[in-house]
């Protein structure tokens, strides 16, 4: 199993794609994963430990870290996936809805690994992935324009990271997924979800497993000369 006896932080892990994460996680041979996230699923798994996190505050993030750390004793992989894609028109956006949009999607990112890179550096060993979009490429279609600025910050974030810490066995890497079957998108009207699948090149969403296998390859031990990269699981968006 590639991921034997490792301990994964999956952020937003409660839904969607870090939902379907944490399952491939747990196939993979993961000894623990903590879900951190604000709306927690109902679990008793031993090897499953919910714990209620604002990533955008770093008392709440620091605490969980803590929690993790009690129950298992190490942090192997961090998966910051967080995030929210308000519909906002431009006309519409005010100072405090950008804001939220980039504490959660992107300063939350940097709150999280912040957190567990000492332990990451103890150990001499890390896995980071940072969840990005398309939308960092192209910028918000639909989405308020804070969006994907905030998914492009996070790509800046993970490459600054990659050049900083490799010395200590750690790596970090991205995956920008496109119009993907989640709660999220489900929140979209139909008018543009139509729109994100004629402009994808496999004409459909893709699934949250899907996304979760890219992002197993970038933890596991097939990734270990890869960092700095940004993966694109987008059915074929970004050639448009």
């Amino acid at each position: 199993m590639e991921l034997k006896n490792q301990v994964a932080i999956i952020t937003g892990g409660g839904s969607g794609i870090g939902k379907a994460v944490a399952a491939r996680c747990l196939q993979a041979g993961a000894r623990g994963i903590v879900i951190a996230d604000l709306h927690l699923p109902k679990t008793k798994q031993r090897n499953i430990l919910p714990v209620r996190t604002d990533v955008s505050d770093p008392v709440s993030v620091a605490q969980m870290v803590k929690t993790a750390m009690k129950t298992f004793g190490r942090i192997d992989i961090l998966v910051n996936n967080a995030g929210i894609c308000p519909v906002v028109p431009w006309d519409k956006t005010t100072v405090e809805n950008w804001n939220q949009v980039l504490d959660i999607n992107l300063t939350g990112s940097f709150l999280c690994t912040k957190a567990v890179l000492p332990i990451m550096k103890r150990q001499r060993y890390g896995r980071v992935v940072f969840i990005s979009s398309t939308a960092a490429e192209v910028g918000s279609l639909v989405a308020h324009v804070a969006y994907g600025v905030s998914k492009a910050g996070v790509i800046a974030l993970m490459k600054s990271m990659a050049k900083g810490f490799a010395r200590f066995g750690i790596t970090a890497n991205a995956v920008s997924p496109g119009t993907i079957d989640t709660p999220l998108t489900k929140t979209f009207n139909r008018k543009i979800q139509k729109g994100f699948i004629d402009n994808c090149v496999l004409k459909r969403q893709g699934k949250p497993r899907e996304v979760a296998e890219a992002i197993l390859y970038l933890v596991a031990g097939r990734s270990s000369y890869t960092t700095g990269h940004v993966l694109n699981v987008d059915g074929g968006f970004s050639l448009r």
